[in-house]
């Protein structure tokens, strides 16, 4: 288990009446209540909206309705703790992290996948079929920058996160935070590049320090902003948002550094079906939708991730801002870095992180 997702557990455990509160609460009450409504735990905005309007309205909710818990994949691990201890089911589906995968499998709290079930996974790769989560689609995790700040300013396109030390780019860098995804893959590229790893990540706090971040992201709709207004010129971030800020008008690019020979890192998330869901059919139904080419393509194409169905990465291609911006060959995608969770001690790195980082 790892340190997030022992926090997560931890914190429902101390909040003796959190399990209370939400069996009170709209969402736990209406889930008794309606068993025709389905709950899909993901994140706000517009990925939200992509889910309802890529992926539900592909489905047959059997006249029913379905509804939207919003938070961070470790917020709603929470809830759902929380609401087991009361003996509710706060949603049916949720969408997880990557360091989530191993305490999930073994946690009880989702349902063993029947492969049977998701015809649309059989041309997933190996790795992205889990016992009790499939990876649906990823971030391509990177260095994004403006493209014309830089050509004015006379710095070179990056290529390692410790181009971002460039003495011209002070007061223009942001750094993602421990609380966003795109922290992890720019913490371990650190550490390598100073000979470390995900199991020796002491070589990243000092270089994180050197690159002295204007500021130091928790939300990308804030990053946006900045980059919009030109107050921030390059930070650690996902190709999506590059795509979404490129199609507004931003001159945005977006450079892969080398992970120890390969070229990019994913961020790759999930689904999983909470064990004892009324609604297991519509779970099933709406994780091969998700899988499905034409379904995974366009909400990709509206969110800016990467569709791990090939065929749906190939629907993805022709759209080109997403071309200019991402990786999406086959190869291209396998030869992207992907974090070996097992070896990083993520509550170790959370505390060095919070004692250490300069603010």
């Amino acid at each position: 288990m790892t340190g997030l997702t022992r926090r997560s557990v931890i914190r429902a455990a101390m909040l003796t009446s959190a399990a209370a509160a939400l069996a009170q609460s709209g969402t736990a009450r209406a889930a008794n209540e309606s068993a025709a409504e389905f709950r899909i735990a993901t994140w706000g905005g517009s990925w939200r909206d992509s889910v309802a309007k890529n992926i539900v309205a592909k489905m047959d909710l059997h006249g029913g309705a379905e509804d939207y818990v919003l938070g961070n994949p470790e917020d709603n691990l929470a809830k759902l703790v929380a609401a087991h201890r009361g003996g509710q089911i706060p949603f049916d589906v949720m969408e997880c992290n990557p360091d989530q995968t191993s305490m999930l499998t073994t946690s009880g709290l989702f349902e063993t996948l029947d492969y049977g079930k998701l015809p649309n996974a059989k041309a997933m790769p190996a790795w992205a079929r889990d016992k009790c989560v499939v990876f649906t689609a990823a971030s391509e995790d990177g260095i994004v920058y403006n493209e014309e700040k830089f050509s004015k300013a006379g710095i070179a396109p990056p290529k390692s996160y410790l181009d971002l030390q460039d003495p011209k780019l002070a007061g223009k860098v942001a750094f993602p935070d421990i609380s966003h995804p795109q922290h992890w893959n720019a913490v371990v590229g650190l550490a390598m590049l100073a000979g470390g790893s995900e199991a020796n990540m002491a070589p990243a706090l000092k270089l994180v320090n050197e690159i002295k971040p204007a500021y130091f992201y928790a939300a990308s709709t804030d990053l946006a902003t900045r980059f919009g207004t030109g107050d921030i010129w390059a930070a650690p971030w996902m190709a999506g948002w590059a795509v979404r800020l490129k199609r507004s008008g931003v001159p945005i690019a977006i450079t892969y550094p080398d992970f120890g020979g390969r070229i990019g890192a994913l961020h790759p998330f999930s689904v999983g079906i909470v064990k004892g869901t009324p609604q297991l059919d519509e779970a099933y139904a709406f994780i091969d939708a998700y899988l499905s080419p034409d379904a995974g393509a366009a909400h990709c194409v509206a969110t800016g991730s990467l569709p791990l169905n090939p065929l749906a990465r190939s629907a993805l291609a022709q759209d080109s801002v997403s071309r200019s911006l991402m990786i999406l060959s086959d190869n291209g995608v396998e030869n992207m870095f992907q974090i070996d969770w097992p070896r990083f001690d993520v509550r170790k790195w959370r505390d060095a992180w919070n004692r250490g980082v300069d603010r």
